[in-house]
């Protein structure tokens, strides 16, 4: 749920790749090597995305480190938590928060997409965003079980490591203010039909190996509060990452760091706050 908004495209120089195909990049202690690679959370079925650069590299790490935990049982008991987290119970409806306007558009989108209005009532706004995106990219034949979940039947979990608890991604978007919320519902609806052509250009630039062209994808207008929910959405969960990081880098752990294609671009992103930090930045794929 975590995959709509990136910042704008920050100056990041990348040696171009030997062939097109997702990004993959070393950081460097000098003298241990951790990889991080950049995914997208949601791809058609049969998505054909995977190198033998990138296979050996996960054969060969030490452990393989994700967002949050993305096993079954993990995920069901996160979507148990966001239900509850993103339900009114003290009789608020949805349309009590959005004026007519927003309201006749949430109820056109719900319909052009088969889904009953009556079920959204109760959604909080955040949750009521959520769920029209989710509709939409399974219309566009997408499954919400991109790279991480393709790759975590295959992994043992002791193998496994994570960034964040579940809780703190569903903190994300419920624990943002009333504001933001109805500002998010209103950027997906109002940009709902450009929907197909993003995710195309998505699935484009992240397979031809371009990450620099990704961003902009993803820039929403939320009547001027993008930026604070940006900083909750991509930044602050940046600067978090990198002491997890450093210490994995201190303790010569040879990690393959899977995270949101959209952490490793523009301006803060993860790997320009590692360079800034004294690390080597090196694209290998």
């Amino acid at each position: 749920m975590l995959k709509r908004l990136l910042t704008t495209l920050g100056v990041l120089l990348l040696s171009a790749p030997a062939q097109a195909a997702p990004a993959l990049w070393a950081v460097s202690d000098g003298d241990s090597v951790v990889h991080v690679f950049g995914s997208l959370h949601v791809m058609p079925a049969d998505t054909d995305w995977r190198t033998p650069l990138f296979d050996d590299t996960l054969a060969k790490a030490d452990q393989i480190v994700f967002e949050t935990d993305i096993r079954p049982a993990a995920m069901a008991e996160v979507g148990a938590k966001a239900f509850v987290r993103g339900i009114y119970v003290d009789g608020t409806q949805l349309t009590d928060v959005m004026d007519e306007g927003l309201e006749a558009e949430v109820r056109r989108q719900a319909e052009l997409l088969g889904m009953p209005f009556g079920p959204m009532l109760a959604m909080r706004p955040w949750m009521a965003a959520n769920t029209l995106s989710a509709a939409g990219i399974a219309s566009l034949g997408m499954i919400e079980q991109g790279v991480e979940f393709s790759l975590e039947p295959e992994i043992a979990a002791d193998r496994m490591a994570f960034l964040e608890t579940g809780d703190e991604q569903i903190e994300v978007l419920a624990g943002a203010p009333d504001d933001e919320q109805i500002a998010l519902l209103q950027a997906t609806v109002e940009q709902f039909d450009q929907l197909p052509k993003v995710m195309s250009k998505l699935m484009s630039h992240w397979l031809g190996g371009t990450p620099d062209k990704l961003g902009a994808l993803f820039l929403m207008d939320m009547g001027g509060l993008e930026e604070a929910y940006l900083d909750r959405l991509l930044l602050a969960r940046n600067r978090n990452w990198i002491a997890p990081i450093e210490t994995m880098l201190a303790e010569n752990r040879n990690n393959l760091i899977i995270v949101g294609a959209g952490h490793l671009v523009g301006s803060g992103n993860v790997l320009e706050l590692l360079e800034a930090a004294g690390y080597s930045v090196e694209r290998v794929q």
